[in-house]
């Protein structure tokens, strides 16, 4: 419980009115909601080093506070077949 605290805090202190993708999954979990697996990169590196651990084709999609509606900015990449 105190990490979905703490979840929900760091939104609060932000002003947000949303969560982000990987904070709604995690909430998710915590509370043993069935999600599709997804995983946080920050690079490319790291996204070529997860996506050759877990297998392709992937997707790739854009994490931001500023950005709700990813797929109108082109902010979402499907059947990633390849680093």
């Amino acid at each position: 419980m105190k990490e979905a605290l703490r979840i929900i805090e760091a939104v609060w202190k932000q002003n947000r009115k949303f969560l982000l993708k990987h904070e709604a999954k995690r909430l998710c979990e915590l509370f043993n909601i069935p999600v599709a697996k997804s995983i946080l990169v920050r690079t490319v590196k790291e996204a070529v080093k997860v996506t050759n651990e877990i297998g392709y084709p992937d997707v790739f999609k854009i994490v931001s506070p500023d950005i709700v509606h990813k797929s109108d900015i082109g902010g979402v990449k499907l059947n990633i077949k390849d680093p």
